[in-house]
Formats: C-alpha cells, sequence, structure tokens
C-alpha cells in the first residue's frame, strides 16, 4: 500500500487548522538564540522546559495585536538602550546583534521572560530569562 493511499495530500494550508491567518499570529525562529550566554536554554531541565514550549504554543493562537496590545502583558517592548542590567547589552554585541535598538519580552510564568526581536509576526528568540534578570523587577 501507498502512504498516498491512506494519508490526506495537498495544500498544508487547507489540511492544517487557523494556517490561514498564520501571518497575523505569532511564530518563533531560534537561529539568534544567545546559546552560550547567561540566559541560555543550557540550565533548564525538561519538565521546566516542557512549560516554557507549551506556554509559547499557547501564545501561538493569538495575534501579535494581542500579545503586544499598548504594551501590557503578556508582551512588552524595550529601548535596547534602557536595558538596566549592562550585561544584556554586552551579550548582544557578543553575538553580533549590536544595532538592534528595540528588544521584545513575552511574561511566562511568574518572573520568566522570553526576549527576542519582533519582525511582523516572528519573534526571533534570544534569551530565556526565569529570574527576571534581564530587566530587574523595582519591587525587588
Amino acid at each position: 500500500m501507498n502512504i498516498a493511499d491512506v494519508k490526506r495530500t495537498g495544500d498544508p494550508s487547507a489540511l492544517l487548522p487557523s494556517s490561514s491567518t498564520s501571518d497575523q499570529r505569532i511564530c518563533y525562529r531560534f537561529a539568534h538564540l544567545d546559546i552560550d550566554g547567561p540566559w541560555g536554554l543550557k540550565s533548564l531541565d525538561h519538565d521546566r522546559l516542557m512549560v516554557l514550549l507549551t506556554d509559547m504554543a499557547k501564545f501561538e493562537s493569538q495575534t501579535i495585536n494581542e500579545l503586544f496590545h499598548k504594551g501590557e502583558w503578556p508582551g512588552k517592548s524595550h529601548d535596547v538602550a534602557e536595558l538596566p542590567n549592562p550585561l544584556a547589552r554586552e551579550r548582544l554585541d557578543a553575538i553580533g546583534l549590536p544595532d538592534m535598538t528595540k528588544i521584545w519580552k513575552l511574561r511566562i510564568g511568574g518572573p520568566g521572560r522570553l526576549w527576542g526581536f519582533l519582525v511582523d509576526n516572528v519573534f526571533h528568540v534570544v534569551w530565556w530569562d526565569p529570574f527576571h534578570d534581564v530587566w530587574p523587577s523595582k519591587k525587588r
């Protein structure tokens, strides 16, 4: 039996639920992930990684406007020059992104923040900051 005889084939946009609005909803790229820095994914154990990925998948149901609506949670942006942690700016230089002017974050579970750059609906993941160190809370 040929696999094509038992599987539906055709246009993925017709076969994947909600794919017709994919250009409006967030999606992720990992090409600029800072693997060696203090906010890489190396330190995540399996359970925490699964929580992070599950929350990221939940965001995929929302449009960019819903996620970053008027700078309210779950997403916000900041000027890179205003990052209060100098190590964050140094890391951007070290990974070849010294000219970026705005950085975006998504709040994931309590103090956790996923940091990256937003281009249209694509969130280019740079850091996972589980302890809110990139932009420390004034409440500390």
